[in-house]
């Protein structure tokens, strides 16, 4: 592979890269130093897109380098000097990259819990919260100007690249910030040394949760202050007047995100992925045995049983109990009608496997067509893509269950 060098700071690429160093730099290009291989890893582990990675030419790390080509991103040999001057740094990162900023995602989706960054000036304490919100699933934050910057290298590092996945909304003040938020449904909750409420004995409404959290010197701006729906204090001992804004932020989430939990459950039962496909499995459950009803006494889950049997000729008992979900007795109720009538028999000497007779093969072919039209119906108006995507996706899922079930 014919090596690619930069040997000049006039260099296009490298003009580009230095003046990623600043905030101004970065909206300009949408881009962001990524300094260090740690830094790219955490940006491949949250799907940022690598332009091109500029490496000491004196030693590498052949490793690291075979790494970035196997993952086709473009690898650019430059001195001690240019790197120097690319990081803004007195002493050397050997690996340094350019990675595409992702673009906010813009949706009136509305998650339980967002972040309102109000002023916040230190960037450590900025990828602190990031990073804590990260922790609690949340991955929204908001910030009530367009300045304020993700990607410091400050940042970056204490978010320990979280950052890279967080979908951040700015906004040119408080007052929008709240407009947006209330016409979303949620209800804004400040933080201040002077709020009657403690925090741990606040009640919060039945709705989503936004916590703004203040400047380190100055707290939560009047113009938001007055936007807010509850107002609450960290409980101290006298003699301390605040806390660390990366602190304070990390107990408000811990606490309140249980809170919003608590105050949600309804809602977050009735989104559960169990629930969810329990009941659409039930109700396709219902629909074929009314469809099945009009031909035979059987129902839908001894059809299945049947077309199970067509298809692995031979079963143990064992396995059309995972199959159908019924064990035991109700198993053999299950199977019952289908043995006297000689759809299914037992394998010749094994009462442990079962399969499907020639008289179960022409039950079969006579129920077919309502099977069919009955899938037909319940998949009315998915496209031919869509109902390929949905059994890939209820592939993957059974997949990814027998993994969970499988794992040590």
């Amino acid at each position: 592979m014919e090596l690619e060098q930069v040997t000049s700071i006039k260099d296009a690429r490298v003009v580009q890269a230095r003046e990623l160093s600043t905030s101004v730099g970065r909206r300009k290009h949408g881009r962001c130093l990524l300094e260090g291989q740690q830094v790219i890893g955490w940006a491949f582990d949250n799907h940022i897109l690598v332009d091109r990675v500029f490496y000491n030419i004196k030693c590498p790390d052949q490793s690291f380098l075979d790494h970035l080509h196997e993952k086709d991103v473009k690898c650019i040999a430059a001195s001690e000097g240019i790197l120097k001057k690319i990081s803004d740094t007195n002493y050397l990162i050997p690996f340094v990259g350019v990675g595409v900023i992702n673009s906010p995602i813009q949706s009136n989706e509305v998650g339980d819990f967002v972040l309102v960054l109000d002023g916040l000036k230190d960037h450590g304490n900025i990828g602190t919260i990031i990073r804590t919100c990260s922790a609690f699933g949340i991955n929204e934050v908001l910030s009530t100007s367009y300045d304020l910057d993700l990607f410091y290298k400050k940042a970056i590092d204490a978010s320990r690249g979280t950052v890279f996945r967080v979908n951040h909304k700015k906004f040119s003040s408080g007052l929008e910030v709240a407009k947006n938020l209330k016409h979303r449904g949620y209800q804004i909750v400040a933080t201040s040394p002077h709020a009657p409420e403690l925090q741990s004995l606040v009640k919060l409404q039945s709705k989503p949760v936004a916590l703004v959290i203040g400047n380190e010197t100055e707290g939560i701006s009047n113009e938001l202050m007055s936007e807010a729906d509850i107002t609450i204090r960290i409980p101290m001992n006298r003699g301390v007047e605040s806390l660390n804004a990366g602190v304070a932020a990390g107990i408000s989430i811990y606490e309140l995100k249980l809170k919003v939990v608590i105050s949600m459950l309804v809602n977050h039962i009735r989104k559960t992925l169990g629930r969810e496909i329990n009941v659409t499995g039930k109700c396709i459950q219902l629909a074929l045995d009314k469809e099945l009803s009009r031909l035979t006494s059987f129902n839908s889950t001894q059809i299945i049983l049947m077309m199970v049997l067509k298809c692995d000729e031979l079963m143990t008992v064992e396995q059309a109990w995972k199959d159908t979900a019924h064990f035991g007795n109700e198993f053999q109720e299950l199977i019952t009608p289908l043995l006297k009538q000689g759809y299914i028999c037992y394998s010749a000497n094994n009462h442990e496997t079962i399969q499907l007779t020639s008289l179960g093969e022409q039950l079969l072919g006579q129920l077919w067509p309502i099977v069919e039209e009955t899938e037909q119906g319940i998949l009315k108006g998915f496209s031919r893509e869509e109902q390929a995507q949905l059994f890939n996706f209820i592939n993957r899922l059974r997949t990814n269950c027998e993994n969970i079930m499988h794992s040590s």
